[in-house]
């Protein structure tokens, strides 16, 4: 089973009051239903593939209407073979959709969102909980990256959930695609943020788990990446050094060197892979007088300027 369907099978298992029941429903009937009319009544029909949200719709209907929904499950065999839920509500659908406020009392799809259900904070965590259930996905933070979003069939639906989580600190953007506006989160603190919020609690622990694994691999993978890249830097500048050494001991004669030139020759010649700080520590012990690590390198760029004018002339 996948992280995202893990989340949902814990979210599926909250308990709250009607209230709450009520705007769930509401988000999950406006974000993933189709409606019907057969014989005079409005049906509602709500397609999922898990277990778990099947019977989380099933009891929401059955507790706040008191209905029962015919369930339909077959397998997707040219997908992934995973079980398809088709849930369909026969009985008083005409009712319990003006209840809800999703149509009117022409019988009329309402566009706009029915905040009469969301006025509680309560309310407003099941709205989000009901439309991630229903169109939410998110990555495991073991395998992918960091990644959790919510399809919503219009720009209207989307903003809707936005503004929720904009009210808790949670940032999210909107893009529109094929599927729908997609509301997504890709900060890994703002998606634990969200699991916290939704009540996701176990969930959370092991996304955070996860997450400061990751993050310290990632940190100890830099910090090792560049100790590899300043080891190299200072092999190719010693090498660099060893050269110019080299050329200005045949073209020119080390013995009319100034003494700190000399000095830095015999370190550099004597500890030929050290970098500039090795080099440093290491000076007098050497020579019997401590070199800093700026005095070297100044040492070596005349060196390397001497060299230059050498090649010219």
């Amino acid at each position: 089973m996948s992280f995202s369907s893990d989340v949902k099978k814990e979210l599926s298992n909250i308990d709250v009051d009607i209230c709450c029941m009520k705007a769930e429903l509401y988000t999950i009937i406006k974000f993933r239903s189709t409606i019907l009319i057969s014989r005079g009544n409005l049906e509602v029909e709500i397609v999922t593939t898990l277990n778990s949200t099947a019977r989380r719709i099933v009891n929401l209907f059955k507790k706040i209407y008191n209905v029962n929904l015919e369930i339909l499950a077959f397998y997707k065999e040219k997908l992934d073979y995973k079980v398809r839920y088709n849930l369909k509500l026969q009985e008083n659908g005409t009712y319990i959709l003006k209840d809800l406020g999703i149509i009117d009392e022409n019988y009329r799809i309402i566009e706009d969102i029915n905040y009469s259900l969301f006025e509680k904070e309560c309310c407003k965590i099941s709205a989000i909980r009901g439309a991630f259930l229903i169109q939410g996905s998110i990555n495991d933070p073991a395998k992918n990256e960091y990644h959790l979003e919510i399809v919503g069939a219009n720009l209207s639906d989307a903003t809707f959930l936005k503004n929720i989580l904009e009210e808790v600190n949670i940032f999210s953007k909107i893009i529109e695609r094929k599927k729908g506006y997609v509301l997504y989160i890709k900060k890994a603190e703002q998606i634990a943020d969200f699991l916290r919020f939704t009540g996701a609690v176990n969930s959370l622990f092991y996304f955070e788990d996860k997450r400061i694994k990751r993050d310290y691999n990632n940190y100890a993978n830099r910090m090792i990446n560049c100790d590899i890249a300043n080891e190299e830097k200072a092999l190719r500048t010693a090498a660099k050094q060893l050269e110019d050494i080299a050329y200005l001991d045949k073209n020119y004669g080390l013995i009319n060197l100034k003494e700190r030139l000399i000095d830095a020759i015999v370190l550099r010649n004597t500890y030929p892979d050290d970098s500039l700080s090795q080099l440093s520590e290491k000076s007098e012990e050497l020579l019997g007088r401590y070199i800093s690590k700026s005095g070297l390198s100044h040492c070596y760029r005349d060196i390397s300027q001497m060299v230059n004018e050498l090649k010219k002339k």
